[in-house]
């Protein structure tokens, strides 16, 4: 080791020398996060203070109310249990309270009933655990991107503690958790650069329910074209092994789980009761809830209105993905997909509304990112206000005669949609490079 020299009775570091700690570059403020943190508390606090004079007055809360009571408490999670009893029969499917979902959401079913009295536990322990450890992971990317500690647990709390739509997830016991599970790890595979894994994270995702399967477009490009392969056939490998195990044969199933699905859209989707418009955030739901006012003489049932929604789905979506969503930056990709899975089905509550926090996760790591460069984030006031929205409650509100939490969030869906196609997110990963591949 060479020693140390001194110059001008200064002491010199050689090549043997120690280095120096090197100096922690001081907190970033990201001013965009913490309009989003005022946001979300001014919401929320306004929804309590309009509730507490609700409670006061005697009036009464109807679908503005943030719990449910009685026996529709947690009744997504056992809306079928007495069905479980014909598992494996032709009847699981034929009864005149048929199984309305593919077949394997049968196997989530199964398998938490199995649990006994104890059903209710698992499933929270579930959901909590899939809660905190989102929230850490948050917590950990303000970190990594220099947000000061204090800030950042500030902001993972309130996320953690105001979430409308987990708050709305828990009450209704929906299975629509599982959904959110394999989309966010595998959201998480594709951003550590492992698009395989990704794939197959989707896909057996996307057979719970069909509609996540639109997620694996994002790996329909040339280098990850055989991911998006795998994706497909590992979606319909679980398909058909959870018609096996359902049974009574595949055939059967498979027929039964698209009769299902047929008949839960045809009640849905062609219905406008204006208790589910108030949580339905759709293209469909807002449009519906605006006929509502001058139809209602009509009845409730409009069959012809949803099926010509769906057909228009079915032709326009195609068009925007190859015209405009193509040429964006996967990321973007990725993130339209995520909002279109909340946006473009006929039918969707606001519980589903816990993807968005998937977004929320890549455009809070773009924005910071760009901050680190020195560079300028734009609409990022806009983003945080959108999100805000989506996070909070807006039931209470009624405007003429109508409920607009439904068009509220309809609308910061759309907004979001245009910032993204407008918007290129960068994100550095560690080892991967900029994720912003076109």
């Amino acid at each position: 080791m060479k020693p140390l020299t001194y110059e001008n009775g200064r002491r010199s570091r050689s090549l043997g020398a120690e280095p120096e700690p090197a100096q922690q570059p001081p907190p970033i403020k990201p001013d965009g996060l913490r309009f989003y943190f005022r946001m979300i508390w001014a919401l929320t606090a306004l929804t309590a203070l309009v509730l507490l004079w609700y409670r006061i007055r005697g009036v009464p809360l109807l679908e503005a109310q943030l719990w449910s009571e009685g026996p529709d408490r947690f009744g997504d999670l056992w809306h079928y249990h007495a069905l479980f009893q014909y598992l494996h029969t032709s009847a699981f499917f034929t009864s005149q309270d048929r199984f309305a979902y593919p077949a394997p959401l049968a196997v989530i079913y199964a398998w938490l009933y199995s649990f006994g009295e104890r059903t209710h536990l698992v499933f929270n322990l579930l959901l909590a655990s899939s809660a905190f450890l989102s929230a850490a992971l948050f917590f950990h990317l303000l970190r990594t991107h220099r947000v000061a500690t204090r800030n950042a647990c500030a902001l993972t709390l309130t996320l953690l503690l105001t979430s409308y739509p987990w708050h709305t997830l828990y009450d209704r016991g929906n299975l629509e958790l599982f959904v959110y599970i394999g989309l966010a790890a595998g959201v998480w595979a594709y951003l550590r650069n492992r698009p395989m894994l990704a794939a197959v994270l989707w896909g057996c995702t996307g057979a719970l329910k069909l509609y996540p399967l639109v997620v694996l477009l994002v790996l329909l490009h040339r280098k990850t074209l055989w991911a998006f392969v795998v994706g497909a056939c590992s979606g319909a490998a679980t398909l058909l092994a959870s018609c096996w195990y359902v049974g009574p044969t595949v055939v059967a199933a498979m027929m039964g789980s698209v009769h299902g699905v047929a008949g839960f859209l045809g009640h849905y989707a062609g219905s406008a009761r204006r208790s589910e418009l108030n949580q339905d955030h759709t293209i469909l739901g807002a449009i519906k809830e605006v006929l509502s006012l001058n139809m209602l003489h009509l009845g409730q049932n409009w069959p012809h209105l949803g099926m010509a929604y769906e057909a228009t789905v079915l032709i326009v979506a195609p068009v925007i993905y190859l015209r405009w969503m193509r040429r964006l930056p996967l990321l973007n990709q990725l993130c339209l997909l995520l909002i279109a899975l909340e946006l473009l089905p006929p039918v969707s509550y606001d519980y589903t509304l816990i993807h968005s926090y998937l977004v929320v996760g890549i455009v809070t790591a773009a924005y910071l990112a760009a901050i680190q460069r020195g560079e300028v984030f734009p609409q990022a006031k806009t983003f945080f206000a959108a999100f805000a929205v989506l996070a909070t409650s807006q039931t209470w509100i009624e405007l003429r005669g109508m409920r607009v939490n439904g068009i509220l969030k309809c609308a910061a869906l759309l907004l979001i949609c245009l910032l993204l196609l407008k918007i290129p997110l960068t994100i550095h990963l560690k080892a991967e490079g900029p994720a912003t591949v076109k």
